[in-house]
């Protein structure tokens, strides 16, 4: 009970110290986003966009989504500035979980576009050094992440994805992006294919994409408070009509964890490593 009452504490921490802007979006749509500008202040801050899931970014309650929230507080200690975006709501979508790929009003092209304007609006604020912004992204949002690094220019520094799909990238010939990409998923994994993203990272030129994958680790993996659940609602999924699984891991989360600071510390910390925060395409440097 101890922990719940800190994990809802600390939840409620965030929503209130966040605020709710506005962001012009791609064609004409307003996006909304939850910020929270850097906690010491200056105009020199890293910051990180977060990109949510096929859940959305609120629960039916209106409540921010635990997954984001937590990662937020957790960035905000270490000194980042961080904007929680959110693709669905402005457009009339709460979640996409449960419906067909084919049938989605909201592409993940259109997601990437999203991203890309919010990116241009936090490397636009005072308290943010431009230089400095990276992207994490879950399960639809990570899937995201690795289309937004795919492309040319895409403005960040550093991206990280939680157990996106991998699938149709390996489709893609040209597919290569230059921006160090850490990928952390489950091989127990039934939403998406771990086995995919090896096999992308096997491909990829380099050593600045990165696959972590964890044994008899499930999706959803990070969720606080969450339980071990088959959801039979989501028509998508390595087995299509099958359903798919969900469940923590608390150690492959504090294993994630560990990893994704490390990894955003190497990238966006100028005094860890001045040679490679600096220059614009890490890969001349391997």
């Amino acid at each position: 009970m101890k922990q719940l009452f800190i994990f809802v504490t600390f939840l409620v921490a965030v929503a209130a110290s966040a605020s709710t802007v506005k962001i012009p979006g791609p064609d004409g749509v307003t996006l909304s986003a939850e910020y929270l500008p850097p906690p010491k202040g200056g105009n020199d801050a890293p910051a990180m966009l977060l990109l949510h899931g096929c859940g959305g970014l609120w629960t039916k309650g209106g409540v921010l989504m635990a997954r984001p929230a937590r990662m937020s507080s957790l960035l905000q200690e270490l000194g980042y500035g961080v904007l929680m975006l959110d693709s669905f709501t402005t457009r009339g979508v709460r979640e996409t979980c449960t419906v067909p790929l084919a049938e989605r009003k909201i592409s993940s092209s259109t997601r990437v576009d999203d991203a890309e304007f919010a990116i241009t609006w936090l490397k636009a604020r005072r308290e943010i050094d431009a230089n400095r912004v990276g992207v994490l992204g879950w399960s639809n949002g990570a899937s995201t992440v690795l289309k937004l690094v795919g492309r040319n220019n895409p403005g960040i520094k550093v991206a990280v994805a939680f157990y996106p799909s991998c699938t149709s990238l390996l489709k893609q010939k040209q597919y290569n992006p230059i921006i160090p990409t850490l990928v952390l998923i489950g091989e127990a994994d039934d939403w998406v294919s771990a086995d995919a993203c090896k096999q992308l990272d096997d491909r990829i030129v380099g050593d600045t994409f990165h696959v972590v994958t964890y044994p008899g680790v499930y999706h959803d993996f990070d969720v606080p408070n969450s339980e071990y659940k088959q959801r039979f609602d989501v028509p998508n999924g390595v087995n299509p009509g099958k359903g798919v699984t969900t469940a923590p891991d608390p150690k492959a989360t504090e294993d994630a964890y560990r990893r994704t600071f490390k990894w955003l510390s190497l990238w966006l910390d100028p005094a860890r490593n001045p040679s490679i925060w600096r220059n614009a395409n890490p890969l001349d440097r391997k």
